[in-house]
C-alpha cells in the first residue's frame, strides 16, 4: 500500500497486518489459554453444526499443545478420530483430507465473520499440524505515525520548477481530454474497486458430489443405460454400500458457474487484470487479504453464503418446505424470493432469482463481489448483469449520485425457457 503526500511517499508493508498475525510456538502458550480459545471457536455457528469438524479440530489442537506432533498424520488421525482400521486405504477413504479441508474453510470463515480473538488457529494446506498465531498489529496506528513523520519532513520549494511542471501537466491533460472521447461507464465504476489490484481472485463454487468405486460405477452405469425406449426400468441391482461411495468435493464445478466465469474472464482481460481461479474449498482468509475477490455461486459456495449472512439481502434455506430463498432483512412485508426443490436441478423451473453484492469487507479491507443464483440460471443472469453495460444501467434507476462509492446489493430475476436463462430483470437495489 502506498500513500502519496505533498512531501513524498510513505510505503506501508502490508504483510505486517496479515489475516492471522505472527506465528508463535505451542510450547510458549499455556494449555488453559489454548483450550479456552478452542472452546470459543467450537461454540461458533461455523463449528457447532458439524460434529466431525469439531472433533477433528479439538483432537489436533490438544495434540499440538501437548507436543504430540507424531500422531498428526493422516492414517493415525483416521484411526484415532474416525475409528478407522489401522491399515485402512487412505486413497479409497479420504475422510481425513476432506475433513481437514472443511476445517480450514470453517476457521477462515469464523475469523472473517467475527474478527475475534488475539489468539488464532490455522491449518496450513497439505499439513495436519495446526499453527497458532497472535493477531496482527493495528495498522491505523502505524499509518498515523508514518504520516506524521512525513508531514514533519522539510519541504524544498522551487517555484520555477512548480510553474513549469504545472504548465506541462496542463498540456498533458488537454491532450488526454482530446484523445479520450468519454469518461468511464457505470459498469466501469462498478468494477473500479476491483481494478485497484493488479490481480483478482475468482472463487468458484464446488458442489458436494459423489462417485463410486470402479465395479459399482460400472454396474450403475449399465443399469441406467439399460432403460428402454418405453421407459421401463430394469430389475433393481440391490443396495449400494456406503463404503462404495467416493466424495468428489474438491474436483467438480457446475457448468453454469464455469459459464459465469467465462463472462468475467473476458471482461477482466479487457481491463488487463490478472485472474487467479480457485475452488471455494482451497481459499483461505489469508488469500482474501491480499487481493480483491469475486465469488461465483451461492448454495454451492460457502464463502458466498457466509459473506452475505449479515447483509440486508442474504441466502437462506427452509429445510421443512424444501425451499432455497433470498430474504430481505428490512422488508416489513416479509418479501422473499424463493424456489422449491431447486436442487438437484429440475426441468420445470420457469423463473430463477439471484443476488449481486459488491462490498468492501471490513476484515479483508478489500473489494468483494458475489454473484449467485438460487439455481444455475440465476448465477448466469447475475454474471450477465455485471458484464453487460446496457443491463447494468437498469440497476441505477433510483441510485444516489455517488452510488459507485457505496456498497451495493441487487436482487434480480430471470425467466427460464427450455432450460435457458433470459435477460436479467432488476427487482430491488440497495446502496449504503
Amino acid at each position: 500500500m502506498i500513500i502519496w503526500l505533498a512531501s513524498g511517499v510513505v510505503s506501508l508493508d502490508s504483510t505486517q497486518n496479515s489475516s492471522v498475525g505472527v506465528a508463535t510456538s505451542w510450547s510458549s502458550l499455556s494449555r488453559e489459554e489454548v483450550l479456552a480459545e478452542l472452546d470459543k471457536v467450537l461454540a461458533s455457528r461455523q463449528f457447532h453444526t458439524s460434529k466431525k469438524c469439531s472433533r477433528f479440530l479439538r483432537h489436533i489442537i490438544e495434540a499440538a499443545v501437548d507436543g504430540r506432533f507424531d500422531c498428526l498424520k493422516e492414517r493415525t488421525l483416521g484411526v484415532d478420530v474416525f475409528n478407522r482400521r489401522p491399515h485402512y486405504d487412505t486413497n479409497q477413504d479420504p475422510i481425513v483430507r476432506g475433513t481437514a479441508g472443511e476445517v480450514r474453510k470453517r476457521l477462515a470463515q469464523y475469523y472473517l465473520a467475527t474478527g475475534n480473538g488475539e489468539l488464532r488457529f490455522s491449518l496450513p494446506p497439505g499439513s495436519y499440524v495446526p499453527e497458532v498465531h497472535y493477531a496482527a498489529l493495528d495498522r491505523p496506528k502505524r499509518l498515523e505515525s508514518l504520516v506524521q513523520l512525513s508531514a514533519n519532513a522539510p519541504r524544498h520549494r522551487n517555484w520555477i520548477r512548480i510553474a513549469v511542471a504545472g504548465l506541462v501537466l496542463s498540456v498533458v491533460l488537454a491532450i488526454c481530454l482530446w484523445l479520450v472521447p468519454s469518461g468511464p461507464t457505470a459498469l466501469d465504476r462498478f468494477w473500479s474497486p476491483v481494478e485497484a489490484g493488479k490481480t483478482v481472485l475468482v472463487c468458484i463454487g464446488q458442489p458436494q458430489l459423489y462417485t463410486f468405486h470402479s465395479d459399482t460405477a460400472r454396474a450403475l452405469n449399465s443399469w441406467f443405460a439399460s432403460e428402454g425406449e418405453a421407459h421401463v426400468w430394469p430389475s433393481p441391482i440391490g443396495p449400494v454400500p456406503v463404503n462404495e461411495i467416493v466424495p468428489m468435493w474438491d474436483t467438480a464445478i457446475a457448468l453454469a458457474d464455469a459459464q459465469a466465469f467465462s463472462r468475467l474472464a473476458n471482461l477482466f482481460v479487457q481491463k488487463r487484470l490478472q485472474i487467479e481461479l480457485r475452488g471455494e474449498r482451497s481459499v483461505s482468509l489469508a488469500d482474501l487479504r491480499g487481493k480483491p475477490s469475486v465469488f461465483i455461486g451461492a448454495f454451492d459456495n460457502h464463502w458466498a453464503l457466509n459473506l452475505t449472512t449479515d447483509l440486508r439481502f442474504y441466502f437462506d434455506t427452509d429445510q421443512q418446505k424444501h425451499q432455497q430463498i433470498i430474504r430481505d432483512r428490512q422488508s416489513s412485508a416479509a418479501r422473499d424470493w424463493k424456489l422449491v426443490d431447486a436442487w438437484p436441478p429440475g426441468k420445470d423451473i420457469s423463473e430463477d432469482y439471484a443476488l449481486v453484492t459488491r462490498v468492501v469487507n471490513r476484515t479483508t479491507e478489500r473489494a468483494v463481489v458475489i454473484l449467485g443464483g438460487i439455481a444455475q440460471y440465476g448465477t448466469e443472469a447475475a454474471a450477465e448483469l455485471v458484464t453487460n453495460p446496457a443491463y447494468f444501467e437498469r440497476v441505477l434507476q433510483h441510485a444516489p449520485r455517488d452510488w459507485y462509492r457505496k456498497n451495493i446489493q441487487v436482487v434480480l430475476s430471470t425467466k427460464v425457457v427450455s432450460g435457458v436463462s433470459g435477460p436479467p430483470s432488476v427487482l430491488a437495489a440497495y446502496f449504503w
